[in-house]
C-alpha cells in the first residue's frame, strides 16, 4: 500500500507533466493525466495516465503506485514495478479522465448557482489514495497555475491587494459534459436537479445554447419544464430551437398554453409550425389559437389553462369535478360559470365555495357582477383592472360574452416589470 505523502492536499497541475518512475528509478514517461472512479461524494483515484516517450499513453492501476515524492519542483510517483512488468490497464465504464474532462472546462457551481471554469482541481489523501475535493476557479488559482503560489503571495503582499479564492466544493460540482456523459448518451444531472427551478434557470442562463439544449434535455420533462418557465424569453426559445422536435414538443405540451405560445411566438414560423404539428392535437389547438393574438394584448397574454363550471351542479359535486382537473389548471383562485353556449355567467372563489354549504347550487353562491376584458385590451388596461378590483386573475371575453381565456396576475408581473426597468434606465440618461 502507498505511503502517506508529505503533503494531504495537492492540486492536478502539480503531478501533471511530472516524472514517473519505476520500481528501479528508470523513468517510464510523464504523468498526463490522473482517472477518477466516480463512487462516492468525491471520486478516488483510480489509475494514472502516463505519456511515454515511446509514444503513445500507457495507464496505470492506482495500486501499483508504491510511493509520492514532493519536492518543491513538483510531486513523482515511484512505482512498485520495473517497467518491463508494467501491464496496461483500460477504462472501465464509470472512469474518467480528470484533467481530459474537468480541467480548463465550464462546470455548474450548485450551490452558488453558477457556472465557473476550472483552473486546477483539488485533491486530498484518504484511505491510501487521493480523492477530488474540490475545483478551483477565479484569478487566484489562475495565477497560480500560470506562475507559483509563492509569486501570487509576493504580489498580494507587495501590493496590498486582495485576490480572493474561489474554491468549489465537490459536492456541489455538477460538469456540463464529459466522457462518461456521452458514452451514456444522456447525462444524469442529480446534484442539479435538486435545485429550485428558479436556481436552475440561473445556472442554465450563463451557459451558450448547445450546452442549455443538454441540460435541458437531460432533466425529467417536469423539471426541464419548471426550469425553462424561469429562463428569459430569449433563452426559452434557444433552448427549445435546439432540442430534437420531438423533445421540445414534449416540453411545450407540459407547459402552459400561454407559455409556450410566448415561447413559439420567437421562433420563425417554420420552426413553430414544425412544433405544432408535432404536439398532441388537443394542445396544439390551444396554442395556435393563442399564437393569433398580439403579443402584449390580453389575448397574448392569457392561458386555456382555467376551470370552467356549469351553474346546476351543487358545491358537493363542483368539488368532486375540481378534485380531478385541477392539476390542469394555472389557477384554482377562481372557477368560471359557464353557459351551454360558453358565455361567462358567474366567477366563484376557491374561498366562497369552501365555505358554502355543501347541497347549494353554484349559481346561488356565484358572483354575476364581474370584471372583464376583450383580447385586443393593452397589457396596460388588463394590470390596472387587476389593481382596481384586487384580482388574481382576469377573464377575457369576446363580444358575445364568450369566455376565451383568463389573464393571471404573474404574467402581467413578468411582462410589466421589464418595460418598468426599461424606462427608469432610460431616465438615467436624459
Amino acid at each position: 500500500m502507498v505511503q502517506e505523502p508529505a503533503e494531504r492536499i495537492t492540486i492536478l497541475t502539480r503531478v501533471q507533466g511530472r516524472p514517473v518512475l519505476d520500481s528501479r528509478g528508470a523513468e517510464v514517461g510523464t504523468l498526463k493525466d490522473l482517472v477518477v472512479l466516480f463512487r462516492g461524494m468525491y471520486p478516488r483515484v483510480s489509475k494514472l495516465s502516463i505519456a511515454r516517450a515511446s509514444g503513445g499513453d500507457l495507464l496505470v492501476p492506482w495500486e501499483a503506485v508504491a510511493e509520492i515524492a514532493v519536492t518543491p519542483g513538483g510531486t513523482t510517483m515511484i512505482l512498485d514495478r520495473p517497467t518491463e512488468e508494467l501491464i496496461p490497464s483500460d477504462l472501465k465504464a464509470n472512469e474518467m479522465a480528470l484533467g481530459r474532462n474537468i480541467l480548463d472546462k465550464k462546470v455548474m457551481d450548485t450551490h452558488r448557482w453558477r457556472v465557473v471554469r476550472v483552473n486546477d482541481v483539488q485533491l486530498e489523501w484518504r484511505e491510501g489514495g487521493y480523492h477530488v475535493l474540490a475545483v478551483l476557479a477565479g484569478m487566484r488559482s489562475l495565477l497560480r497555475r500560470l506562475f507559483a503560489e509563492g509569486l501570487v503571495r509576493s504580489i498580494v503582499s507587495t501590493f496590498g491587494i486582495t485576490i480572493p479564492r474561489d474554491v468549489v466544493s465537490w459536492e456541489h460540482v455538477e460538469p456540463i459534459e464529459t466522457e462518461l456523459t456521452r458514452a451514456r448518451k444522456q447525462a444524469v444531472y442529480t446534484k442539479l436537479a435538486q435545485l429550485h427551478p428558479a436556481d436552475i434557470a440561473d445556472i442554465v442562463e450563463e451557459l451558450n445554447p448547445s450546452e442549455r439544449a443538454v441540460i435541458l434535455d437531460a432533466l425529467d420533462a417536469e423539471t426541464a419544464v419548471e426550469a425553462l418557465t424561469e429562463t428569459e424569453p430569449e433563452v426559452q426559445a434557444g433552448i427549445i430551437q435546439m432540442l430534437e422536435p420531438e423533445r421540445a414538443s414534449d416540453i411545450l405540451e407540459m407547459m402552459e398554453p400561454d407559455e409556450a405560445a410566448d415561447v413559439l411566438g420567437d421562433l420563425s414560423q417554420a420552426k413553430a409550425q414544425e412544433l405544432l404539428q408535432e404536439m398532441q392535437p388537443a394542445e396544439a389547438e390551444d396554442v395556435a389559437e393563442l399564437l393569433e393574438h398580439e403579443e402584449d394584448t390580453a389575448g397574448g397574454l392569457m392561458t386555456t389553462g382555467y376551470v370552467t363550471l356549469r351553474p346546476e351542479p351543487t358545491v358537493s359535486q363542483a368539488l368532486e369535478v375540481l378534485r380531478t382537473v385541477a392539476d390542469e389548471a394555472e389557477t384554482i383562485y377562481y372557477f368560471y360559470v359557464t353557459d351551454p353556449s360558453e358565455r361567462l355567467v358567474g366567477v366563484l372563489s376557491l374561498r366562497e365555495l369552501l365555505v358554502a354549504k355543501a347541497d347549494q347550487r353554484l349559481d346561488e353562491i356565484m358572483v354575476t357582477q364581474f370584471a372583464t376584458v376583450r383580447s385586443e385590451a393593452t397589457i396596460q388596461e388588463v394590470a390596472e383592472t387587476l389593481s382596481k378590483y384586487n384580482l388574481m386573475a382576469l377573464p377575457v371575453v369576446d363580444a358575445e360574452g364568450r369566455l376565451e381565456g383568463i389573464v393571471t396576475v404573474d404574467d402581467v408581473l413578468n411582462d410589466l416589470i421589464p418595460m418598468i426597468w426599461k424606462r427608469r434606465a432610460a431616465k438615467k440618461y436624459i
